[in-house]
């Protein structure tokens, strides 16, 4: 029970931050990729893709590639696959990498023009890990702290590696 009330903040937080992109006029779509960042900022902190910078810069890059592929092609897949492409390409170069912000450009072209949406729920999304992160890092044993290199989870207490 120990690992419960930050467990079921989190779970609380993803809920918020998926309410936050439903409420926001695109539909549910809209927060799957924040849902998805906030689930692997709070999972690892110490990625480099869950850095704040890769978090919220892969999200602008992804979502003007996405705006840019909308309305340079007809939507549909081949918009879509270039919206993908071309916003990691540019996470690549920014060295920016953040994984579900790919998704924020695919709706980009799916949907209608959110773009702020997706900015305000990355910064939303890092607000809500910080204030997780910081308040229950010692509750559940400074997990962050001594996570391995390698991002690798520790042994279980009483276990060695």
């Amino acid at each position: 029970m120990r690992h419960a009330s930050p467990i079921l903040l989190t779970a609380a937080g993803a809920g918020g931050v998926a309410a936050a992109g439903m409420g926001s006029g695109v539909g549910p779509a809209a927060s799957a990729p924040l849902a998805a960042s906030l689930a692997l900022v709070l999972a690892n902190p110490a990625l480099p893709s869950a850095r704040p910078v890769a978090v919220f810069g892969g999200h602008a890059l992804a979502v003007v590639a996405g705006v840019l592929a909308a309305f340079a092609l007809p939507r549909g897949p081949v918009a879509v696959a270039v919206a993908a492409a071309t916003g990691f390409g540019a996470m690549l170069l920014f060295r920016v990498v953040h994984p579900p912000a790919v998704a924020s450009g695919c709706l980009m072209v799916l949907q209608p023009w959110p773009t702020g949406v997706f900015l305000i729920g990355a910064a939303a999304t890092l607000a809500v890990a910080l204030l997780l992160h910081t308040r229950f890092s010692r509750d559940i044993g400074g997990a962050a702290e001594s996570d391995p290199a390698d991002g690798s989870l520790p042994a279980p207490a009483g276990e060695s590696q």
